[in-house]
């Protein structure tokens, strides 16, 4: 079996080229591999790279951003948070504090466990919706070509 050879130039160009696309993507905020962070609360907190991404709101109403291509696993212990979610990937939000909405057109899985109470999910895009765990006055809205579920606690 033959294997394919670069020739010397051809090899340096192949790395210069992997490299200006890193450098790039980096330098655009976006990242490549895992990411995990804590956000403050009321403040905006971005998920957009190639990869998983794990979010914690340290208070409540942090406005979490999930784009590119990878999972988000969003936490919200306190509440009120915003979720605007553009993702290839799954996308998964805890809400004990209640109050969450999430606005979701992005092609993967949208998961919201809503222990809390009175959250909002809308989905427009491919992705099957899940709001689950809602004690009471949670709603969900689905618009797109997937499918959509509520467990309780919707109007």
């Amino acid at each position: 079996m033959n294997a394919l050879r670069l020739g010397p130039g051809h090899s340096i160009a192949a790395a210069l080229l992997l490299l200006a696309l890193g450098v790039g993507l980096l330098g655009c905020d976006k990242f490549v591999g895992n990411k995990s962070q804590t956000c403050k609360g009321g403040e905006a907190c971005s998920c957009d790279g190639v990869g998983n991404c794990e979010q914690k709101c340290d208070g409540p109403a942090c406005k979490f951003k999930c784009a590119g291509m990878g999972n988000c696993t969003l936490k919200c212990p306190d509440g009120k948070c915003e979720v605007d979610n553009e993702a290839t990937g799954n996308m998964q939000l805890t809400c004990a504090g209640g109050g969450c909405k999430v606005d979701s057109s992005g092609t993967g899985n949208v998961v919201v466990d809503c222990s809390g109470g009175g959250c909002a999910l809308t989905c427009s895009g491919t992705s099957n919706c899940e709001l689950k765990g809602c004690k009471d006055n949670c709603k969900i809205d689905c618009s797109g070509t997937g499918s959509c579920s509520c467990e309780s606690g919707c109007k």
